[in-house]
């Protein structure tokens, strides 16, 4: 046998080795995803879609749950969702192009478009501000009655803006990061001005249309979408119907509906040289290093951007959450490879979710997470953990209680709820924290052990 047949030999060896190799690690990692998937459902109550691709390659794809409870109807093979903050990706998409396009300039302050601000701080305001979250202007609880009242109103889109012009800048524009959805709100009026169409049609121009995200659109209170699932929300330990809110406010920050597969579409599309290469440059470069909502990762126009030593991890992504939404959609640019997670249920840990699909997409070493049961004790027993606690580096966490239910906070996160497993051991279902409560002789509460992630904090009640 010659040296050139050995060799053919060889290779045939190799490559069939290799594609059966690649096909068995395809087939493993499927089956750990469907298996997360199932516990996630059981554990924390998820509810949707998970679609990963790389280039327009379908890697992976599966829903868990129901479009409807109350019909009891299952997923179709590509729902429609409401994606909240995810909209900002595409606003600021559209201003930068706008700005390719000579319609306006990212330094353009807003007394240009709305001359009745004057020499005001809000006319000092710049889009480029606006962008990065760095104008000053609060987020929605800074309007009055937002919760209470504002948010269901279906005010007209005068209404809206003159309803955010009468907001109390936080700090001065420039100076500080604070995250605001009203800002992009203002960003989707001013392309309404410079394009002279509302901000449907600019998306459909620009953006879906050339696309092709046929389920992509900007929703509203009163109209009905094709496929759109039913929202929900979770409360405690049990789903509610999803409260209303109308959309009035929350134009180009969180008014779009859209599905997995255009989501999909549009990360390939912004990494695959659909757009000029001048504007993605700009969404995804850093223009502020600031925790932006309170995130660790640095942000573009419109997008979170993840930078790691291991360059394959590097990440760009955006979440978002409302009534009947959690949902994060994003991009891995060195390896191609996207990730979207949608949920008609709100407050849903889906970064915690994105955080171990990666795990698992990118072969670490991943722990399954574990279905707990707790059980049940009374208001009266629950009540002796409440108060104030305070960790060695100052973080307090406070745990208190509404109804019959634990619930714990740190910080400014949101709260959430503690089930316990023992007398006083509790852990949490949407984040995935133990507490171990302490307790004095005489059977008092005098601190915890808060573990999280593999590492554990020692938390002191305060007096």
């Amino acid at each position: 046998m010659n040296r050139l047949r050995i060799f053919i030999l060889v290779s045939i060896c190799v490559s069939g080795f290799t594609a059966r190799s690649v096909a068995q690690n395809q087939k493993e990692q499927t089956e750990l995803l469907d298996r997360y998937l199932s516990v996630q459902q059981q554990a924390i109550g998820f509810n949707g879609t998970v679609m990963i691709t790389r280039n327009d390659s379908i890697i992976y794809r599966r829903s868990v749950g129901k479009a409807s409870l109350e019909l009891d109807v299952q997923f179709s093979s590509d729902p429609v969702f409401r994606i909240a903050s995810i909209t900002k990706q595409f606003t600021a998409m559209l201003v930068v192009l706008a700005a390719d396009e000579n319609k306006l300039a990212l330094g353009d302050q807003l007394r240009k478009y709305y001359p009745e601000l004057g020499q005001s701080d809000w006319g000092n305001i710049t889009i480029r501000q606006l962008l990065t979250h760095t104008s000053g202007l609060p987020h929605n609880e800074g309007i009055a009655d937002y919760w209470d009242k504002i948010s269901f109103l279906p005010l007209s889109d005068r209404q809206a803006t003159d309803e955010i012009f009468k907001l109390k800048l936080l700090s001065v524009p420039g100076t500080k990061t604070q995250y605001s959805s009203p800002g992009y709100f203002i960003l989707a009026s001013i392309l309404e001005i410079v394009y002279h169409k509302n901000y449907d049609a600019i998306l459909r121009e620009k953006i879906t249309d050339p696309l092709r995200m046929d389920h992509t659109g900007v929703g509203n209170a009163t109209d009905i979408v094709n496929g759109m699932v039913s929202p929900y929300h979770q409360l405690a330990d049990r789903l509610i119907a999803a409260p209303h809110r109308d959309y009035a406010l929350m134009k180009g920050s969180g008014n779009l509906y859209s599905t997995a597969s255009d989501l999909s579409k549009w990360n390939n599309a912004l990494n695959g040289g659909h757009f000029n290469q001048i504007v993605t440059d700009q969404l995804f470069a850093i223009q502020n290093a600031q925790p932006v909502n309170g995130r660790s990762e640095s942000y573009g126009y419109g997008w979170f951007l993840r930078r790691s030593s291991n360059r394959e991890r590097d990440f760009n992504f955006t979440g978002g959450g409302t009534f009947g939404c959690s949902a994060i959609s994003g991009y891995y640019p060195n390896t191609k490879i996207s990730v979207v997670i949608l949920s008609n249920v709100s407050t849903l840990p889906v970064g915690e979710m994105q955080s171990n699909v990666e795990s698992i997409v990118f072969g670490d070493r991943f722990d399954m997470p574990v279905v707990r049961t707790h059980i049940v004790m009374e208001a009266s027993q629950l009540g002796k953990f409440q108060g104030t606690y305070t960790a060695d580096n100052g973080h307090q966490l406070a745990i208190f209680l509404k109804g019959e239910q634990l619930y714990a906070k740190m910080g400014q996160n949101p709260f959430f709820e503690l089930y316990p497993s023992d007398s006083s051991v509790f852990f949490g279902k949407k984040v995935p924290v133990q507490i171990e409560f302490e307790k004095d002789s005489d059977d008092t509460i005098k601190g915890l052990q808060a573990s999280l992630k593999g590492q554990s904090i020692h938390f002191v009640k305060n007096k």
